[in-house]
């Protein structure tokens, strides 16, 4: 009987975490899921495993010609991998790996707050907020947004095996006679196992999103509010144990940015809108924001148009400055007189720093100030603690009035977040579902417009696929992307001229953009303009000698030209990178005994 009482609340939000995305599993891939997952031939090889930690996320084949947009996710393309060998290419499968990620995470919540309140009614309504709060469907439902759910999980991991470290060992206030030397060989003397998985957990959360870097600052918050030493010593403490963490942080940077050279991607445009204060008006009002999604979360989407603000004048602004003082107010003030809300509050705060855009996050300028809704997955924990243990409380009040409407007003939240969990979910059955509604909620977002014409792409609906790409262009005439991929409408349709005119348009914009270059040296060849395509195929390699399709068309000519050893050379290139490439052996042999039969 104590054996299912103690594993009740466990085996309960397993059954709401399971039950609110249930739906979810007929989704199919949506969006970045196409790029990621569907078209990545990388995933079902595992050879490719090691190569996820040296390139960019995005970076997804041998010849990369998509955009590089700064993002470092290996243990992300790990999963990938792992849910293909486990399930091919069937999304359910996908879909249930993220909701089981997620149930781990909402049990990891459960034991967390219990460490941190010792209380089981606090730790299981947080849990079972977190477990159905329709914010979190971007990272759950979204196949793409696990990387906010994995990072989330190692993340909750390392913070509760701290928490079980900190707490085992060290001395209480009212003995607490040892010196900080005699309390650290203490400390690891019996929780080093604890203390050492903790930083390994982080170590693999970094490598999911740089976003739980938060991590060292709430564990010197933790030991500060929670472990009962003297004379500020927790201070001194915290310093000390939190030191390997922030190794991790400064190990991972120079892994990154130094030495594999993965940085944040610029997109054109919207000068105006990069330097501190804007940053900083702009950050201040979306803590607010965000705050609100969390409260109220019923008009949820996935691209938010948060237009940028640059003066502390702006109300928003203003009343944001006055209400975030009043929070470092409250942290401050019931720091000794309720602990728990004040770190909830603290917890909030600084798990919405990596959101500053300080360092700008990679995304299209008209979105202003990068806000999401997956960026919550792991800020939401302090707000659902926040009204689990205001619910908590008010249980406790001598009013039985009071009693009965805070379990009212419990169950009535559960049931509207589960609902609004559930109808979100079926906005992310398919492509053209999501991207139109999407569209409704944010009419005016080039990159919707385009992404929407890349469906009708792959329907061969390309008329349609025209509309929406020219959309994109009016919306944002600095779209390469979009005139690329006018570009190749037009030539599968033979219209070369126009097919030239769109894919010259995309490198006066970016001159960088090799999609465009490699796409105008196929159209002049097509038009068979040979010499121009020679020309743009060699160009193509100096941007990326490992171009394979560039080889491979290099080849093709120089073998039309009679340049046999030159062709011979281009295509022992395009082996040396795929062994396995059957068209590029079979022209290499044909063009070999040709060559021999001349020298004979």
């Amino acid at each position: 009987m104590n054996k299912i009482r103690y594993y009740s609340p466990v085996l309960l939000i397993i059954f709401i975490s399971f039950l609110v995305y249930l739906n979810a599993l007929r989704n199919g891939f949506v969006w970045d899921d196409m790029v990621l997952i569907a078209d990545n031939e990388g995933i079902n090889r595992w050879g490719c495993f090691w190569e996820s930690f040296v390139r960019d996320f995005f970076d997804t084949t041998d010849d990369t010609i998509e955009f590089k947009y700064g993002y470092y996710r290996p243990i992300i393309s790990l999963s990938y991998m792992i849910d293909y060998t486990l399930w091919g290419l069937k999304p359910w499968g996908f879909h249930l790996s993220n909701i089981i990620f997620h149930t781990i995470s909402s049990i990891l919540v459960y034991l967390i707050f219990n460490s941190l309140f010792n209380n089981r009614s606090i730790s299981l309504i947080t849990s079972l907020l977190f477990a159905c709060h329709p914010v979190h469907t971007e990272s759950v439902t979204w196949i793409s947004g696990r990387t906010d759910v994995i990072a989330g999980m190692f993340f909750l991991s390392a913070f509760y095996l701290y928490q079980k470290a900190i707490h085992s060992p060290l001395p209480d206030e009212k003995n607490s006679s040892l010196c900080n030397r005699e309390v650290l060989k203490l400390f690891f003397k019996q929780s080093k196992i604890f203390y050492v998985c903790s930083i390994i957990l982080f170590a693999l959360a970094m490598l999911c999103k740089e976003m739980v870097a938060t991590l060292p600052f709430l564990i010197i918050a933790y030991t500060h509010f929670f472990v009962g030493l003297r004379n500020g010593r927790q201070y001194k403490i915290s310093l000390l144990l939190s030191t390997p963490y922030f190794f991790v942080i400064l190990l991972y940077g120079i892994t990154r940015f130094a030495i594999l050279g993965i940085h944040t991607v610029d997109n054109p445009g919207g000068e105006e809108m990069k330097g501190f204060y804007p940053a900083l008006f702009s950050f201040t009002k979306t803590i607010f924001i965000y705050l609100f999604k969390l409260i109220y979360p019923a008009h949820l989407n996935a691209y938010i148009q948060n237009p940028m603000s640059f003066s502390i004048t702006e109300p928003t602004v203003f009343s944001s400055v006055i209400g975030v003082s009043f929070l470092i107010f409250l942290i401050v003030w019931l720091k000794k007189r309720w602990a728990g809300m004040s770190f909830l509050i603290l917890f909030y705060l600084v798990t919405l720093l990596p959101l500053s855009n300080f360092i700008r996050i990679s995304a299209p300028w008209d979105m202003g100030f990068v806000t999401a809704e997956r960026f919550l997955y792991i800020p939401s924990l302090g707000f659902c603690g926040i009204i689990s243990v205001l619910l908590t409380a008010a249980w406790k009040s001598s009013f039985s009035i009071l009693r009965y409407t805070t379990v009212s007003l419990f169950i009535a939240l559960l049931i509207f977040y589960s609902g609004q969990t559930l109808l979100r979910n079926r906005d992310w059955i398919d492509e053209k579902t999501f991207f139109s509604k999407t569209l409704k909620e944010a009419p005016n977002a080039a990159l919707l417009h385009h992404a929407m014409g890349n469906v009708y792409v792959r329907e061969e609906n390309y008329e349609k696929a025209l509309d929406y790409y020219k959309n994109s262009l009016e919306l944002y005439p600095l779209y390469h992307a979009a005139y690329n991929n006018i570009g190749t409408i037009y030539s599968k349709q033979g219209l070369y001229d126009q097919a030239l005119a769109a894919f010259k348009e995309a490198i006066k914009i970016n001159p960088d953009y090799i999609q465009s270059r490699f796409n105008l040296g196929t159209t002049y060849y097509q038009k068979g303009m040979t010499e121009d395509a020679l020309r743009e195929f060699k160009t193509v390699l100096t941007f990326n000698k490992n171009y394979v399709k560039a080889h491979n068309n290099l080849g093709i000519i120089y073998a039309e030209n009679g340049q046999l050893n030159e062709a011979i050379a281009e295509f022992e290139e395009v082996l040396r990178h795929e062994p396995h490439n059957e068209k590029a052996r079979n022209n290499l042999e044909i063009i070999k005994e040709d060559l021999a039969n001349k020298n004979l």
